[in-house]
């Protein structure tokens, strides 16, 4: 490794510039892996907060840019243009997303993931600041272990929402997530001790060692695991192409052995984890939500991330060239996916998140363009890393590029099981990596002569940084969803907590009741028209119109039109909801279709087992026509179904006294 010469240390965009991108790093990787799942106030302003830091990192590298400032070498202005050529296509699929507030979400965290890498390759300066961003990440999985630790120890610690009995949680509340991270640190520490000259230092980074690799253990996650033994074998192969960079047999033993012993601790455990069973039929799983009999992970996480993945190749060849925008996995599988997981999703309650790949997210969100262009930038840097091995650099500085580039191998490697680096501190992990290796990589350094490039990233960090601001902004006003949705429109979750917020206050009667439901009918729409591939939303809409007939009208309908046309939209993206073929019903029944009314009710029973209501209504028409017996069938079986339904009770004695049924 080569630090910069003595013009670059004078000149802004030397020295200055070089303790900015150290410090953004260090701090990014330091709070990143605290950042909590979900929404809440504390993870918004987290995020904020990382955000903040990788923008300031980006700001850095322009402003030096701009002036002139920058000395870099020629594969170093090679990363550079790969990671500008990722984040284009990325901002040219954001702009033909099918959610453009997610997309928009998504390009701040790759602005920010962006600044920190490319400060990373272009502005560190010196083995030693390199070797510093390296430590903060081994010392940042740490505690993150720990916690993990503990909660193996003390179920009781473990969240109350838990579906991971036994596992490792740490503080992403998720098993896999958390494996994905720890293996990032791993090879990096392997690499410090065998580089560590004093005994102190060596010891303490191979009990860090041991801890995170206790921890993973304790995930019980597969990928994980792959992932690590795919980074320790690269660093394998790097020591034994170059024997010099060899530890000394004692210490070589003893690092296997702070690998090998938590596994030995827990080996029935990883052996009953490996060789799992498929679940009976009788036997949810524990992520299973109802007991779903047709749900694939009943036959094992594997036939679940089949079901996924096949979904997730749908969307991509729907889609192939820009994808349905980044941050859209969800809504563009969710367009795509087979019809057991739609039916999953309306019988179960559930869908996918994630597409247990990160190069089918990547794919499916980004399309091929982006796909292929995030695997040239990965495969330059870690050409650059390796490059830098065949130098004559101390050894030292080697055996950290070695644990670098085993470090990327592991997260991309693990990226085949799981898309772990599509989140924040994965991503880090993976960035800041790649980015030192490309800082690291020889050639002669020297000033590029465009500064146009530098203006426009400082012209993108302003508006990031303002994007960024009304983001937080608009979480921290989520008391009054309506405030947080003018503050930031692109935000699908505040215009639905309006809606609801003004639909449950349209309370009374007269004009304050009808203009505080014409609002909700406004942010449904807003809702809708930010992501029109959920049919809940629309479902939801039309029961707006349903239940308020007076105030809805369409050609004396009371409503049942408009919402014929939300929920017919609705069972077009998914065919299996009950609930909504149900509605469908009552909205023709209202428009004089009973025909349609009752073929819609039919199709309804066919679906959630213990939703009674197209029973209940089949029942009703039955009674209209003259048929109670049919009515009493009906009624029968929906009391079969779910005994406790209060409507069936009800019907049941209304029928056998002689009266009408509602």
């Amino acid at each position: 490794m080569e630090s910069s010469d003595q013009r670059a240390r004078i000149v802004v965009g030397g020295y200055r510039s070089s303790l900015i991108a150290f410090c953004t790093l260090v701090v990014a990787i330091g709070f990143t892996p605290w950042i909590p799942p979900g929404t809440s106030q504390w993870g918004s302003w987290a995020q904020f907060g990382f955000r903040t830091f990788g923008l300031i990192a980006l700001g850095a590298v322009s402003l030096a840019a701009a002036r002139g400032a920058l000395s870099c070498s020629a594969w170093c202005v090679k990363v550079a243009k790969g990671a500008l050529a990722v984040v284009a296509l990325t901002a040219l699929s954001a702009g033909m997303s099918v959610h453009r507030g997610k997309s928009l979400e998504a390009m701040l965290n790759l602005l920010a993931i962006l600044g920190l890498f490319l400060a990373a390759a272009l502005l560190l300066r010196g083995a030693r600041a390199l070797r510093g961003v390296a430590l903060s990440q081994v010392i940042a999985a740490v505690p993150v272990a720990a916690l993990g630790i503990v909660q193996h120890f003390r179920p009781d610690l473990m969240p109350a929402d838990s579906s991971y009995p036994g596992r490792a949680l740490g503080p992403f509340g998720q098993p896999n997530r958390l494996g994905g991270y720890l293996i990032a640190a791993i090879p990096v520490a392997l690499a410090l001790a065998f580089a560590a000259s004093d005994r102190l230092p060596r010891l303490a980074l191979l009990l860090a060692v041991l801890s995170i690799t206790l921890c993973l253990v304790f995930t019980f996650s597969r990928g994980s695991w792959l992932g690590l033994v795919a980074g320790l074998a690269c660093l394998g192969v790097v020591l034994a192409r170059w024997p010099e960079l060899r530890p000394q047999p004692v210490l070589l033993g003893v690092a296997i052995a702070c690998i090998l012993a938590p596994s030995l601790f827990a080996l029935p455990t990883i052996i009953s984890r490996i060789a799992s069973k498929p679940a009976s039929v009788s036997e949810p799983t524990s992520t299973t939500v109802g007991g779903v009999s047709f749900d694939p992970e009943r036959q094992g996480s594997v036939a679940m991330r089949r079901a996924v993945w096949s979904g997730a190749l749908r969307a991509t060849a729907a889609r192939p060239l820009f994808g349905f925008g980044p941050g859209a996995f969800r809504e563009g599988f969710d367009r795509s996916k087979g019809a057991t997981l739609k039916r999953l999703e309306a019988e179960g309650g559930r869908t996918a998140d994630q597409a247990h790949s990160l190069y089918l997210v990547l794919s499916t969100e980004r399309g091929v363009l982006g796909l292929a262009a995030f695997v040239f930038l990965a495969g330059l840097a870690l050409a650059g890393g390796l490059a830098a091995l065949g130098t004559g650099a101390p050894v030292d500085a080697r055996l950290l590029l070695a644990g670098l580039i085993a470090s990327a191998v592991a997260l991309l490697a693990h990226g085949v099981m799981e898309d772990n680096v599509t989140f924040i501190p994965q991503g880090t992990s993976l960035f800041a990596a790649l980015g030192l290796l490309a800082a690291a990589a020889p050639g002669q350094k020297a000033a590029p002569r465009s500064r146009a490039l530098g203006v426009l990233g400082l012209a993108t960090v302003t508006a990031g940084l303002a994007l960024s601001v009304l983001s937080a902004s608009a979480d921290a006003a989520s008391r009054n969803p309506a405030a947080a949705f003018r503050i930031a429109p692109w935000q699908e979750r505040h215009a639905l907590a309006a809606a609801k917020a003004a639909e449950a206050s349209a309370l009374g009667s007269g004009g304050a009741r009808e203009a505080r439901l014409r609002e909700a009918d406004r942010f449904y729409r807003s809702a809708i028209a930010l992501n029109p591939s959920d049919p809940v939303t629309r479902h939801e809409l039309a029961r707006l119109y349903l239940s308020n007939p007076d105030v809805f009208r369409a050609s004396g309908m009371g409503g049942a039109r408009e919402a014929i046309t939300e929920l017919e939209l609705a069972l077009a993206q998914n065919p299996y909801y009950a609930e909504i073929r149900n509605d469908l019903g009552v909205a023709l029944l209202r428009t004089g279709d009973r025909a349609g009314a009752e073929a819609r009710f039919r199709e309804a029973v066919e679906g959630r087992r213990d939703f009674v209501e197209p029973l209940l209504n089949l029942a009703a028409l039955a009674v209209e026509r003259g048929d109670r017996a049919e009515a009493a069938r009906r009624i029968d079986e929906a009391l079969e179904r779910n005994p406790s339904s209060a409507r069936a009770l009800a019907m049941r004695a209304g029928l056998a006294s002689g009266g009408g049924l509602r």
